[in-house]
């Protein structure tokens, strides 16, 4: 009676429907990622879009300051990320 086809599915349907690789995933481009001024790289930035919303709202301004004030090369992994972010994000 339903069809996967995507002609066949409402908006919303269509957009839940994730078709992408994983490369896309990790290395695609997207419009949220263009508008940011974080020295994080287009994946650490969705990552951390994520992760941010779940922490109290004193750690998540922390993690604000410290990357406003960070002067070296775009994070590209969470290994790059200072280690006070890592800290109260509690990666290891």
């Amino acid at each position: 009676m339903y069809s996967d086809k995507h002609e066949h599915m409402t908006p919303a349907q269509q957009a839940a429907q994730d078709e992408r690789t994983e490369d896309d995933r990790r290395n695609g481009s997207y419009q949220a990622t263009q508008n940011t001024t974080a020295p994080l790289s287009d994946f650490m930035t969705r990552l951390m879009a994520q992760e941010l919303p779940i922490m109290d709202s004193t750690s998540r301004q922390r993690v604000y300051d410290i990357l406003r004030e960070y002067d070296g090369p775009v994070i590209e992994t969470q290994e790059e990320l200072p280690k006070e972010i890592r800290d109260l994000m509690d990666l290891y």
